[in-house]
């Protein structure tokens, strides 16, 4: 329990860390019915010590939001305090244990500091760029049509097409008769409501069917339809809501896209940078010296890769050569490699389809993007069988008509 406190009352002192003052009394700039608590020209205001409450961990929050509360925050403030002053007074910041401790802490924050104000900023995408992203990514940020809708279930259609007349020509509402009559156990007991679902998703009471969804997504809101026969029985339809399909506004998702874009390309603009800064000191990584002397060529990976058994050790030998050497002449070939890997061993298309994807974006001059193209656009078809590249192709522009 205690620790628990003292983590939290760390957060709170690196809140109220700002409002130390030098003059002995009340600055002017905090006035006096503003001061909650003051430990010599340590001064802490109640925005700061407000501001310090809603900051904390959500069980701490709650037991110091109250008068009684703050009251008892202020004092542990100003208790870490004089523990502050006294530890300087003792000199605990010179003995050895405690100054690595600083060091340590303060290596840390210069260097996450650093490279968050230095390097990460150059990783940042132009106003261009996540514009032309977001053009060409409109399927990531297109919001689906949505329908909501109730239905009576029955293995009866008989029974529904009665339901129906007893609705359109006696004028019961459905609602009630989907409480009383309908047979499926999950939406019965909310007179048959569906929720809100895509077209081909998920529906609640009806699971994963392809056959219900065609039927339902060109209903007109508001009229009855059915008996409409699916993989379970028959159900009585009706649609109360179609919201159209649309397009997240750009604004919307511009930092998500920032986000997505930098974290592509963090790691080369970190690499890139510090190559450049490493010249002007003396730097040695001898464990990577080891490795690229005994380092395979991207050909020799490439062989290796071919002549496993295992579809996992060829993806990591592949993608070796992807990222230790990308700009071979076999690179291209290696990448278009793990995703074929993907689609054929591994049956993963979604994996499959963003390699290829990405193959076609970074090497979009090579002969393997045009067939990472023709891929990707054949992912459902039975995938032709080749002994090399060469005849992948050659078999690609045969079905291509080329």
């Amino acid at each position: 329990m205690r620790k628990t406190l003292v983590v939290a009352m760390a957060l709170v002192l690196s809140i109220a860390s700002g409002c130390t003052k030098k003059a002995e009394k009340v600055s002017d700039e905090v006035p006096a019915d503003k001061v909650v608590g003051e430990v010599d020209d340590w001064q802490l205001s109640r925005d700061q010590l407000e501001e310090a409450v809603r900051r904390l961990p959500d069980e701490q929050r709650q037991k110091y939001s109250t008068p009684e509360g703050m009251a008892i925050l202020t004092q542990r403030m100003m208790q870490e305090q004089l523990a502050y002053r006294e530890a300087q007074k003792m000199g605990l910041a010179k003995r050895e244990d405690v100054a690595k401790q600083i060091e340590a802490a303060t290596h840390d924050i210069l260097v996450s500091k650093y490279i968050e104000e230095v390097v990460d900023t150059k990783a940042r995408p132009t106003d261009e760029e996540l514009h032309e992203y977001y053009d060409s990514h409109q399927d990531l940020y297109t919001q689906l049509e949505r329908l909501r809708g109730q239905h009576i279930f029955s293995k009866d259609k008989a029974k529904l097409e009665d339901l129906k007349r007893r609705v359109e020509e006696g004028g019961e509402k459905f609602t009630t008769l989907a409480h009383t009559y309908s047979e499926d156990p999950v939406t019965k007991a909310d007179g048959g409501d569906l929720g809100y679902f895509n077209p081909g998703g998920y529906i609640k009471g009806i699971g994963f069917s392809q056959t219900f969804s065609d039927q339902v997504s060109v209903m007109e809101p508001g009229k009855v339809y059915g008996p409409i026969k699916w993989e379970e029985g028959y159900s009585i339809v009706r649609i109360n809501d179609k919201v159209p399909a649309t397009v997240v506004p750009y604004e919307e998702v511009r930092e998500d896209i920032a986000k997505r874009m930098s974290a592509d390309k963090l790691d080369q603009v970190r690499d890139a940078h510090f190559e450049t800064v490493a010249k002007n000191y003396k730097v040695r990584n001898v464990l990577k010296e080891k490795l690229d002397k005994n380092q395979r060529s991207p050909q020799e990976l490439f062989d290796f890769a071919q002549s496993s058994n295992d579809p996992q050790v060829r993806i990591n030998a592949f993608q070796q050569i992807v990222d230790k050497f990308p700009q071979d002449k076999v690179a291209p070939e290696a990448m278009f490699m793990i995703g074929f890997v993907y689609a054929e061993e591994l049956k993963d298309r979604n994996m499959a389809d963003r390699t290829f994807t990405a193959l076609m974006e970074k090497y979009p001059e090579s002969e393997m993007a045009k067939t990472a193209r023709w891929m990707v656009d054949n992912l459902d078809e039975p995938l032709p069988k080749f002994q090399d590249l060469d005849e992948l192709n050659k078999t690609i522009e045969k079905k291509s008509g080329g």
